[in-house]
């Protein structure tokens, strides 16, 4: 079952899709990835700390539930360089990345050992990246109808399997 609008005349009315939002968030989080290595060949390679997921996302869409992806935490397997200039290509290395999706800056926290950077896109994606000890990365989707015509194992570029989304419910 899709939760996915039928008459192509609502298309534009319509939140995106599964299929669309799961694929999104799988190129933004690749093109990221890869440019945080490409700042810091050290790091080495990403792996999920912690697992992705689809929640809601508290709201509705034509009385059926929205969810929003949260996917996997992305941390490197190697340790960052400590200096502010190696500090700063990562930075602009997912800033220019994260603009290439219309992103733009949404907030930063800089802390003696952990600086926390993110970025909103116009669809309502999150970006988030944290550099400490490692460096580590995760995105949050806008709100989207759960049902896929093809589903994604995962939206990570580095795991292979995700948590199933759950079928549609009708919000009361």
């Amino acid at each position: 079952m899709s939760a996915l609008p039928s008459d192509p005349a609502e298309a534009g009315t319509s939140v995106p899709s599964q299929d669309e939002t799961h694929q999104r968030l799988h190129e933004l989080l690749s093109a990221v990835t890869d440019a945080v290595l490409e700042a810091q060949p050290q790091l080495a390679s990403f792996h999920a700390h912690r697992p992705e997921r689809d929640r809601s996302s508290g709201d509705s869409w034509r009385g059926l539930q929205t969810l929003c992806h949260v996917s996997a935490l992305l941390v490197t397997t190697g340790r960052p360089e400590r200096s502010a200039e190696a500090t700063g290509r990562v930075i602009e290395a997912v800033h220019r990345a994260a603009a290439a999706w219309g992103m733009r800056p949404r907030a930063e926290q800089v802390g003696a050992a952990m600086t926390t950077l993110s970025w909103a896109g116009p669809a309502g994606d999150l970006l988030e990246l944290v550099l400490g000890v490692r460096v580590a990365v995760r995105a949050v989707s806008a709100p989207f109808l759960p049902g896929s015509l093809a589903p994604m194992p995962t939206t990570s570029p580095v795991s292979a399997l995700s948590p199933l989304t759950p079928p549609p419910r009708r919000v009361r």
